[in-house]
């Protein structure tokens, strides 16, 4: 069985669908769950292990020019979107460029990584992170939320399988568009094995470069954008005691996000004090040593499709603090420290509470990591290969 899958989420910057991607692409062919890849990269085709080789080089890059790079080509990409006709007419040509390689190869499936089919005669695969533009639509970019609403229904029917990466997704999936539910299955995200505990002389070489001292930070990896709930976060960073902040600093690092003025405004005024820090796009292999080297892992994220920074930091033994009533919480099982509502005074306890009692943190660190044990992308692998074979 040959695979057509679509590659466009690993252009720089590497963020979520992109994560996903690679890790899924990495482990189909690392356990030959498939036989030819054809990636398309939103321009051109490229086999499997050129597409695998590619996105590792971006990964490894530093984080100004991975950062520069990814911004760089959304600005040019944003440009030409708004001259009147051009984006359409751009978007034509790369579709037919997809049509015609994608129908020309034999006993293929093909799997969109990102919501919206591509036109293909054959069986397809569509897999759904999340719902958010429908949930949130007012924390998205107007074009993002246009795009999707004009197109993903009729990608829902038109595909033979749809994969959701939560039950929560699955649940709203069904309850807004009508599709067979035995059509709809639900593929946990992995975890990379790079995400363990480490001591402080492994970390240290990475959180030196930063001015971190191990066991000395709370973190956040996100995207600066409104529905991650740094805001929440931030409210409850003020309500610490000046001297708690201080000693242990609020990390922040992901992409910069849109829609978030007033975020970065309120980070400046703690990163004056500094008791924050703002590391932005950092390379792949430092986020491992800056995860095992949190004291607490904080995601107030208001809704996620899966969350995985929150698996992350559990498989490196970091107690979590994230959301009641989302994925986070109905993977993570109990494992993690919930916030029952959005209180910013509610986040504030639980942050100090873990702060305060090294032996809660370690108890909840050890919870996390075995909870985290049942999860890998091998295993995510293997069940999105069997959707695949039952179309083939």
């Amino acid at each position: 069985m040959n695979l057509i899958f679509n590659a466009e989420s690993l252009r720089p910057p590497i963020t979520g669908v992109g994560n996903y991607s690679f890790h899924l692409l990495s482990e189909l062919m690392a356990q030959s769950l498939v036989d030819d890849v054809h990636s398309f990269t939103g321009t051109r085709w490229q086999d499997g292990p050129a597409q695998l080789a590619a996105t590792r080089a971006i990964k490894a890059q530093v984080a100004s020019a991975a950062a520069d790079q990814g911004q760089g080509a959304s600005r040019l990409r944003d440009w030409v979107g708004r001259l009147p006709g051009v984006k359409a007419g751009y978007d034509h040509l790369l579709q037919r460029r997809f049509e015609r390689h994608a129908n020309a190869v034999p006993n293929a499936v093909y799997h969109e990584t990102n919501y919206i089919l591509k036109p293909y005669a054959g069986p397809c695969v569509t897999t759904v992170h999340d719902l958010s533009h429908l949930r949130f639509p007012e924390f998205h970019p107007a074009e993002v939320v246009d795009w999707l609403e004009r197109s993903i229904e009729a990608s829902l029917v038109r595909a033979d399988r749809v994969i959701t990466v939560s039950e929560v997704v699955r649940d709203e999936l069904l309850a807004h568009y009508r599709i067979p539910a035995d059509r709809v299955s639900v593929i946990y995200e992995g975890v990379d094995e790079d995400y363990r505990p480490r001591s402080a002389s492994e970390t240290a070489p990475v959180l030196s470069s930063y001015g971190l001292r191990h066991g000395g930070y709370v973190l956040l990896v996100a995207t600066l954008e409104p529905r991650k709930g740094i805001d929440v976060l931030l409210d409850a960073w003020a309500q610490l005691p000046q001297a708690t902040r201080c000693a242990y600093p609020l990390v922040l690092t992901g992409s910069k996000g849109w829609r978030n003025e007033s975020i970065r405004n309120r980070m400046e005024t703690f990163m004056a004090e500094g008791s924050v820090k703002y590391l932005g796009y950092v390379p792949a292999q430092h986020l491992p040593p800056l995860f095992s080297g949190a004291a607490v892992f904080s995601y107030p994220s208001i809704y996620e499709g899966f969350g995985l920074p929150v698996l992350d930091a559990m498989s490196s033994g970091v107690p979590v603090i994230c959301r009641a009533g989302t994925s986070m919480a109905e993977f993570s099982a109990g494992s993690c420290l919930l916030c029952d509502t959005p209180e910013a005074e509610e986040l504030a306890a639980k942050i100090t509470l873990l702060l305060e009692h090294d032996a809660l943190r370690s108890e909840w660190g050890a919870r996390g990591r075995e909870r985290a044990g049942a999860f890998s992308w091998a295993q995510c692998a293997r069940e999105t290969a069997a959707v695949y074979a039952a179309l083939a």
